[in-house]
């Protein structure tokens, strides 16, 4: 098993419709290959986790690299797992806009705590938006 965390940014035209759309086929999809994982929403940005067999999910996310739906690409994080921590979720949405709220959400659909790396993962995710929003505050363009 392996499992990828990456962020990116949605290409223009990403609204709420597009977005169910995306999720909808990323869990029909899913379902057929076996992954698992969820996708956080937030002012035009994507962070994903994404588990399953190794050779499954490096060929998914080569396509995913490769989507027009998105740019920007970063992988956070990518390793060998024991076990799948979301196998019940074939891709879980969250669209909050602050770090609590999406951290409260998961751990209501996870039904207990979501793993450190989640919670880690997801600060930094909003941290960025912080950091962004304070350059903007001080260097405005």
């Amino acid at each position: 098993m392996r499992r990828i965390i990456y962020q990116s940014t949605a290409s223009a035209g990403m609204d709420r419709a597009e977005l169910f759309r995306l999720v909808y086929h990323a869990r029909v999809a899913n379902d057929r290959k076996g992954l698992s994982g969820f996708l956080l929403f937030v002012d035009q940005r994507f962070l994903q986790v994404l588990e399953g067999e190794a050779w499954t999910l490096m060929a998914t996310f080569d396509q995913i690299r490769r989507d027009v739906r998105h740019c920007d690409v970063k992988v956070i994080d990518e390793r060998s797992i024991p076990a799948a921590k979301f196998a019940a979720w074939r891709m879980h949405c969250f669209a909050e806009q602050e770090v609590a709220g999406a951290l409260e959400k998961m751990t209501i659909a996870a039904s207990g705590p979501v793993p450190d790396y989640v919670t880690e993962a997801v600060q930094a995710f909003f941290s960025d938006d912080c950091v962004k929003a304070d350059r903007l505050l001080l260097h405005p363009e």
